[in-house]
């Protein structure tokens, strides 16, 4: 494996692009460093490692054909006219053949496991707060008082939000809810929350409703889960009392309804206890709007009706989200559609205190794959370009 790392780090520097002079200092927070271009070829995907079997298993079949073609000459008879009979065959082509069809081989192996080099190293900075985002997925955030509609334009907010979160070094986790609720641990990897929250969609979570008891309960356990973690990493020992938390721990809820079973004042003071801030988020129409209703394919197909035939309408209640935050040192706040935004959040969230625990640093390099793919496919095409007859003279 080493010996194929060396041919791929020498075909690297012939064709990796110098780095650009004079480039930009780094920012204060998140420093880069171009690592050097070959200096550190590495398989992302070494795991794949048995795909190489096939290079000789190629090989052996290629001698097995060869070996099984000369027995069957053998088994004709007459050497003179078999050899007459073989003239025109280009034995020559043939073994060029095999072996280009076996270095395509490899290439693509290699290739499979994905070669990287170079590329750039990040250091993030882990000042950072711990944060759940626990966000509101029933149907009524489909309702379109907020353009494009609530879940879109929550999702384009959320997105923005973590991206400056994951600047400042914070972890974050999610929960989404309906009915029930479901979500990500805290982490620093903000693509992978991001993806997280992109397949989540309103029409899909069951069952419907709005408990936002149950989403605060499973905030509680990633927090706790996270203070754990921490203990364990700094050599504390182990007890079934959650441990203090090295930084503020917040739970950002954002809804557009109301609850009515799920026993959210009852989240609100387990959090207080331990000490963490509830921040409530109030999406949509203090008024109310009406519930839509929508077909097996997501399309609207009219509004619900109680058995009087009145609409049923969702709206904020603004009293139990203003409870839960200051029953816990929160905030609340009411964002309207002219200026939807998670700006005053953060703004609060800037006055806590962050923990200072160890950067860590993320590398981001080039993929090399592009580099054994163009062989393999030169090899695969002088395979199939070579005859295995000779041109006969007329």
């Amino acid at each position: 494996m080493n010996g194929v790392l060396g041919m791929i780090s020498a075909l690297l520097l012939a064709f990796a692009p110098a780095a650009a002079p004079g480039a930009d200092p780094a920012s204060e927070q998140v420093v880069q460093g171009t690592l050097g271009a070959v200096d550190d070829v590495v398989l992302a995907r070494a795991d794949l490692w048995w795909v190489l079997l096939f290079v000789p298993l190629a090989a052996l079949a290629f001698v097995w054909a060869a070996r099984q073609r000369r027995n069957g000459m053998r088994a004709l008879g007459n050497p003179a006219l078999v050899e007459r009979l073989v003239a025109t065959v280009h034995h020559g082509n043939r073994l060029i053949a095999a072996i280009a069809t076996v270095a395509a081989i490899l290439c693509l192996g290699v290739g499979l496991m994905r070669v990287q080099y170079g590329g750039t190293a990040k250091i993030i900075p882990a000042a950072g707060l711990d944060i759940v985002l626990a966000v509101d997925y029933s149907k009524s955030m489909l309702a379109r008082d907020v353009y494009p509609s609530r879940s879109e334009r929550l999702e384009a907010e959320l997105r923005r939000f973590l991206d400056r979160a994951g600047a400042r070094g914070d972890r974050v986790g999610v929960v989404v809810f309906a009915g029930a609720a479901r979500g990500l641990p805290l982490s620093r990897d903000m693509r992978l929350i991001k993806l997280y929250l992109e397949k989540a969609d309103p029409l899909t979570e069951n069952p419907g409703g709005t408990a936002i008891g149950k989403a605060l309960r499973l905030a509680l356990t990633y927090l706790i889960d996270a203070r754990r973690g921490d203990a364990r990493a700094s050599g504390a020992e182990a007890s079934d009392e959650a441990p203090p938390s090295e930084a503020d721990q917040v739970i950002v809820l954002l809804t557009d309804g109301e609850d009515t079973t799920s026993r959210p004042k009852e989240m609100a003071a387990e959090a207080a206890r331990l000490g963490i801030r509830l921040y409530t988020v109030a999406i949509g129409s203090r008024s109310g709007e009406p519930i839509q209703k929508f077909t097996a394919d997501g399309q609207p197909d009219g509004y619900q009706m109680d058995e009087d035939g009145n609409y049923l309408m969702t709206r904020v209640d603004e009293p139990l989200l203003k409870e839960l935050a200051e029953s816990t040192g929160g905030r609340y706040v009411h964002v309207a559609p002219d200026r939807f935004g998670l700006d005053e959040v953060e703004g609060w969230m800037g006055e806590l205190s962050r923990a200072q625990r160890e950067d860590t640093v993320e590398i981001h390099r080039d993929e090399g794959f592009v580099f054994l793919v163009v062989p393999a496919l030169l090899f695969l095409s002088i395979a199939l370009a070579l005859g295995e007859r000779r041109r006969v003279k007329a």
